[in-house]
């Protein structure tokens, strides 16, 4: 009974984790009234929180075969809420954007320790179904992240969601301080010759760099839809925008079915393929401006991204019979650093040359991942 409720504990603490990093997305258009700031500044705040995350498999390794897992969630949890809390009462844009930041740096801590942990906690048996429930808790947090942030905003104004999420931060920290056990990781440390040989392997390469490109894209998306959807609805609101999110709840099915997707196109490959191709279609439909066909464009548009990102992860663990750490640190990191530029970049070609300009950018950054992909169709896992 205690194990069970001590993983519980931890889903929970992954689902606040990615409430954290995701509640400033659907209500970009009110920073961006209320501070007197730019889309781009605004998108920021995603930015900042999301950038660390790139490099989150070279440093943070390290932390925690040094520190129990206990003691750094402990601490981080406690520090995400405080300064969560600080986040719902300032007024300075740089304060906020600081804030961000630093807990960027707390939240890559933070995944790995709790994914870590609830490896280590699970039989050899339930393992796989164990961090299967974590990649689906991570989708679901992001999920009631963006649509809380908007629901309350609509209501109560912005920082009140931000103060509560910030209280219950500081409550996880008493539960795991309460719970947990003194685990410290097992790691690995990667050496430069093992990461260039990792990067060698043409497979490895392309599919890092379709990666990129993707969540790139998926991040541009989700980052500045708000602020088209303010532009072409009157009755605009911010919970509008954050139950557009609901599409990102496809990713919960899709992660718990990979292999049925992957028996139904034959191979992961083709798969892949598939879910670029239906990610393509979706940001073509992007340019009616319908919120009701907004609305099944991001349904399409995450179904496509959570095909090509699900199949993608499990193609490199099958493929890799060497430095299959290394392979998963660093498509983890090409994973956020195209999430994170793809959080800002857009933001530049978005603001002076408008929504279709947007979409030719993605739709070219998305064509050009099929392609990497195209090139390694003859690999057979």
């Amino acid at each position: 009974m205690i194990m069970r409720a001590e993983i519980l504990i931890y889903y929970f603490c992954t689902g606040l984790t990615l409430c954290i990093l995701y509640a400033t997305q659907p209500i970009g258009p009110i920073f961006e009234s209320e501070l007197g700031i730019s889309k781009t500044q605004a998108a920021l705040f995603t930015t900042a929180i999301m950038t660390p995350l790139a490099f989150a498999g070279i440093f943070y390794g390290y932390l925690l075969e040094k520190i129990a897992i206990k003691n750094i969630l402990v601490v981080a949890f406690l520090l995400l809420g405080i300064s969560e809390i600080i986040f719902s009462f300032a007024n300075s844009y740089f304060l906020l954007l600081n804030i961000r930041g630093f807990q960027g740096l707390l939240i890559p801590a933070v995944l790995t320790g709790i994914m870590s942990y609830i490896s280590q906690i699970s039989s050899k048996d339930n393992v796989a179904s164990a961090i299967g429930i974590y990649i689906g808790v991570t989708i679901i947090g992001g999920f009631m992240g963006r649509a809380l942030s908007g629901f309350f905003t609509d209501i109560f104004g912005w920082r009140p969601f931000f103060f509560i999420i910030g209280c219950v931060a500081i409550f996880a920290s008493i539960l795991l301080l309460k719970f947990s056990k003194n685990i410290k990781a097992s790691y690995l440390k990667p050496h430069l010759i093992d990461v260039i040989h990792t990067l060698k392997l043409r497979h490895n390469l392309y599919i890092f760099l379709m990666i990129f490109g993707i969540f790139f894209t998926f991040q541009a998306m989700l980052n500045f839809i708000p602020f088209e959807l303010a532009r072409i609805d009157e009755n605009y609101n911010s919970s509008k925008a954050g139950m557009l999110y609901i599409g990102y709840l496809i990713g919960v099915l899709v992660a718990f079915n990979t292999k049925k997707i992957t028996a139904l196109f034959r191979s992961p490959i083709t798969a892949i393929i598939a879910g670029i191709i239906t990610l393509i279609i979706a940001i073509q439909i992007f340019r009616i401006e319908s919120f009701g066909l907004i609305f099944v464009a991001m349904v399409v548009f995450c179904l496509g991204n959570f095909i090509a990102h699900s199949i993608a992860s499990g193609f490199i663990n099958k493929m890799a019979t060497t430095h299959k750490g290394i392979s998963n640190g660093l498509y983890v990191s090409f994973y956020y650093f195209g999430g994170a530029l793809g959080s800002f970049i857009p933001g530049l070609i978005y603001m002076p040359f408008g929504w279709n300009a947007f979409l030719w950018l993605l739709s070219v950054i998305s064509f050009i991942s099929l392609i990497f992909i195209l090139v390694i169709r003859d690999i057979k896992a």
